[in-house]
This record gives C-alpha cells, structure tokens and sequence, in this order.
C-alpha cells in the first residue's frame, strides 16, 4: 500500500510504503479517522452562530422575560398616575391654603379696623419682615408624604387662627358698643355750664329747689349731640323741658336733652355717640338759649357731672 501527501505551499509531494497486513497500520488509520472527526466538530461547534443558541431558547423562559417587562412598564405606569394624582391634589391644596389665607387676611384688616391699631404695623396685605442668617439642617430631604401632613397642619392652625379673630372680634365690638351706650361727654359741641346739679336757687321763684340736670349754654341754634349710642324713645314736646329729646342706651341707661328749638330726630330712630339730635334753642321753663341735659341710671335721676368728666 502506498501514501502520498502532496504540499501546496511547496509544490512537492512525499510517497510513503506499507504493507497493508501490518496490525500498526490499522491502528494508524483508525486513529487520524477519529482525530479528523474530533476535529470537525469542534470546529463546527465554534463557528456554529450564537442566535441560533438564542433562539433555541424555551418558550417558557421566553414567555417568563416578558412577563416580567410588562410588569415593570406596568409598574412605571402606576407610579407616574400616583404621582399626577398626587401633585393634582397638592396644587388643590394649595389653593384652598391660598383662599384661607385671604379669608385670614381679611379678618385681621378688619380686626385692625375695629381696635383702631395701626394700619402701618399691622398691614395683612404685606409679607411679614423675615431675615437673618441661617444654618442647614442635616437629614433627608422632605418626601411627597411630609409636605403634604405639614400643609394639612398648616390648614388646620389657620383654620384655629381664622376662629379666634372672630371671637376677638366679637369680643372688642361688643366692648366698643358696651363703651358707646355709655353715656360719656358733653351734650353740646360748644358752649359752657350754667347750672349744676343739685339744689340751686329757681330763677323763676328765687326759692331753693332741687335741680335734677346741668344746663349747658351758648348759641341758639348750636348742635346738640347725643352722648352715647341709643334708640329715641320720646321726641316733642314735655311739661317744664319745653322740645325734648329722650334716648334709651341699654344697660339702665337714658339721657335727656330739653329746651331744644328743634328735635333732629323721632321716636324709634338709633343713633350713635356724637350723632346731632337737637338745635340748642329756649322752649318751655327757660330763660335763655340752653340745653337741659339729664342722666338717669335705672329710673333715678344722678349727676351728670360724673359721665362728662369720665371723658377728659
């Protein structure tokens, strides 16, 4: 048997002799089969595509993957939703802080009317005066959770706060009122006293007699004004006081105003402290141009003196 291996590169070839009864030959050509076999499948194996490792994958594993991306797309799709959602209700907040804040506002104008504060210092309109230096508070940022509790707390003080000044409202009209039916002043805007309280010598008889008023004198026609907020409870003409004018200011409280020229005001009209109710004029026991002016505290006649001094 004869072996010839021709070289390419060389351009020669090589003739090699054997006897084919030989037993090593055998073994030789059994040998470089199975080496050459070897070979080509590993050679196969390496240059065999990876896609088609891929695509060999299983259905199952396949189907699995992407279950688990939708999942995921799900999940984003959520998470952005509760995130509108959330922002949508911050910004609804918000807007109810801002018309609280504007109802608060409101009050304390108001209130700073009322107390007759001034409008300078207490000017709700305006941001509060802030400043100063600061120093960083080391921690986590606040999340979405914790602005939202700390503007529902904030809702909650201004809705306290918006109560309160109510109250306190409440409170100082109603001691403004108190304060303005209480008789305080003098009944005339100019003028001067010409008889007091008491007992006095009557200028008619020239005998002593109790003189239940102090009259105020001066220009006929001058205004005369009431001394404290009230409802006219008589308005005309009375025996000895010529035109009167009567008011009834609550809490046991009445004033009287006699010798008038002429009543401003009738019976059932409210008036307030300072209101003109009169003109000084010299009707019924008079013997010049004067107002009678008379206090009674739950029926009794008392000195006036006491609420005209209580303004100076």
């Amino acid at each position: 048997m004869e072996l010839i291996v021709i070289d390419n590169k060389l351009g020669r070839s090589r003739r090699w002799q054997f006897d084919p009864r030989s037993p090593w030959l055998a073994a030789a050509l059994c040998a470089t089969v199975t080496l050459f076999i070897a070979a080509g499948v590993g050679i196969g194996r390496l240059t065999a595509p990876v896609a088609t490792t891929q695509a060999n994958l299983p259905a199952e594993v396949t189907a699995e993957w992407q279950a688990a991306i939708d999942a995921n797309r799900q999940q984003v799709a959520e998470a952005r939703q509760h995130l509108q959602e959330n922002a949508q209700a911050l910004a609804r907040k918000v807007a109810m802080l801002q018309a609280d804040m504007m109802r608060l506002n409101a009050a304390g104008q108001r209130l700073v009317e009322v107390a007759d504060l001034d409008e300078g210092e207490f000017a709700f309109d305006i941001a509060p005066a802030v400043g100063g230096p600061e120093v960083e508070v080391e921690g986590e940022l606040p999340g979405l959770g914790d602005v939202s509790s700390t503007l529902g707390e904030l809702d909650r003080q201004i809705a306290a706060r918006e109560r309160e000044m109510r109250v306190l409202e409440d409170l100082i009209l109603a001691s403004r009122l108190q304060s303005e039916a209480h008789p305080e002043g003098r009944p005339i805007l100019s003028g001067w006293i010409s008889s007091l309280f008491g007992v006095r010598t009557d200028p008619f008889t020239g005998r002593r007699a109790h003189h239940y008023g102090m009259d105020f004198a001066g220009r006929e026609g001058s205004e005369v004004v009431a001394v404290a907020s009230g409802v006219v409870t008589w308005s005309g003409r009375r025996s000895g006081y010529g035109l009167l004018v009567e008011i009834n200011h609550g809490n046991g409280y009445v004033t009287r105003y006699g010798h008038n020229k002429v009543n401003e005001v009738k019976v059932g009209d409210r008036v307030a402290k300072g209101d003109v109710i009169g003109r000084m004029g010299n009707t019924g026991r008079s013997t010049g141009p004067h107002v009678h002016f008379e206090v009674l505290r739950n029926g009794k006649v008392v000195n006036p003196a006491r609420y005209i001094q209580a303004q100076s």
